[in-house]
């Protein structure tokens, strides 16, 4: 906003110095029907004159003090500022409605104010003037007040966004992302963070769209994105957020090895068996141990259903019988239900013994850690998101994940970007 601009508001904060001047210039222009006066116990005494020289304007209809015991203590002003912010509050004012003035007091009072109600969604205020006294060293020389009028620095650097944002990112709650920065584009942004914000919300909705497993639209967003913001980085290096995209482009890279290997995500291959472990873990870095549980044992039917799919070119579902070796074949008849094509329909540890009789590595791994399959078994079914009502901790999960691990072996290492908080 311009220097001279002034808009009509709901209420004010202002601080109290020993000229009262400033003061009736910025009530005179902002008209506000409250003011929350912040004062020093030497200042507090002038807010009666204050208030008797805007009373033809029926102003202000309530007032509230706040006097700060030492105005030269940053601590105890920011306490005492504090309380300015609070009030706002208990009076059910909205904060868009609500301007500060820190041109009164010390400097400390000034500064303790401007941080105790920065980030709030306040606009800020600042009383000038274009003739000082003392060669235009000293004070504003009454009438050539002018008024500087800005909005909360905050909001327009987006900073507490940000903070959130980062948070948001590193605990994978990418749809609290997307309302974080929805809020922020519904308000002022400097241009560059903007852009930023748009860029950075596109990959939000492509991590959650792959945190729901739906790889296409994920790929889609992402690749998207990535060109977009390739275009942006190249025309304004310092653009915020620039350092994640490499980090994006890996991303990308993973999904279309992804697709290529899984027919377009139509088929199972190792990769998809990385990705589920991944997103598993995520589930636990965020505290949710059920859900990564179940996540793990999936890992571990999938990692039974690639090896079938690799070694004889079936799913789990539909294995034929004359592909099923002789010394296991008589055995599996009788336990599993063979339909009219001919093919058996394997459980999980069934899946894994094939495995293992068609001397594939998992199947091999799975019969020696066959005891240990047994606790991931357990705590599976022992889940709220199974079958039983024992809540999983992070312990368990570990546990459980070391065993999945032994069984499937190492896998590759997926990484969500990161925000820098600041």
């Amino acid at each position: 906003m311009s220097d001279t601009m002034t808009s009509s508001v709901d209420a004010m904060i202002v601080s109290v110095g020993g000229s009262i001047e400033p003061l009736v210039t910025t009530l005179r222009a902002h008209r506000p029907t409250i003011v929350i006066f912040f004062a020093s116990e030497q200042t507090v005494e002038l807010i009666g004159t204050i208030k008797d020289r805007v009373r033809d304007l029926g102003i202000p209809e309530t007032d509230r003090k706040v006097v700060t015991s030492d105005p030269q203590d940053l601590v105890t002003c920011y306490t005492d500022a504090l309380r300015c912010a609070a009030l706002i509050d208990e009076l059910d004012i909205p904060h868009d409605r609500v301007a500060v003035d820190f041109t009164g007091g010390t400097k400390v009072m000034s500064a303790a104010l401007a941080l105790a109600t920065v980030g709030k969604g306040f606009s800020f205020a600042y009383v000038g003037g274009y003739e000082r006294s003392k060669e235009g060293r000293g004070v504003v020389i009454t009438g050539s007040e002018t008024i500087v009028h800005r909005d909360d620095p905050f909001a327009v650097f987006a900073v507490e966004e940000r903070r959130r944002l980062a948070l948001f990112f590193r605990t994978f709650q990418f749809t609290a992302a997307l309302t974080l920065i929805q809020s922020a584009l519904a308000r002022p942004l400097r241009e560059p963070d903007r852009l930023a914000f748009k860029l950075i919300g596109e990959v939000a909705h492509g991590y959650l769209f792959w945190e729901r497993f739906e790889y296409q639209r994920a790929l889609e967003t992402l690749g998207r994105c990535l060109k977009q913001w390739t275009t942006a980085v190249q025309a304004n290096p310092s653009l915020r957020y620039a350092n994640i995209l490499p980090t994006v482009a890996e991303n990308v890279t993973w999904l279309e090895d992804l697709s290529a290997h899984t027919a377009r995500f139509s088929r199972y291959h190792q990769l998809l068996v990385a990705d589920l472990l991944a997103n598993a873990d995520r589930r636990a870095a965020e505290g949710s141990y059920d859900d990564g549980i179940v996540r793990l044992y999936r890992a571990l039917e999938l990692g039974a259903q690639v090896s079938i799919q690799r070694r004889l070119g079936c799913g789990t579902d539909r294995v034929p019988i004359n592909q099923i070796p002789e010394t296991v074949r008589p055995d599996f008849l009788a336990r599993y239900r063979q339909d009219e094509a001919g093919t058996l329909q394997l459980p999980l540890e069934a899946s894994y013994r094939l495995s293992a009789a068609l001397g594939e590595p998992e199947g091999q791994r799975f019969e020696q850690q066959r005891g240990q399959f047994k606790k991931v078994q357990s705590a599976r079914n022992s889940s709220w998101l199974a079958h039983g009502m024992n809540p999983a901790n992070e312990k368990d999960y570990r546990h459980l994940r070391e065993v999945v691990l032994t069984i499937l072996g190492d896998q590759p290492t997926i990484t969500f970007a990161m925000l820098e908080e600041t």
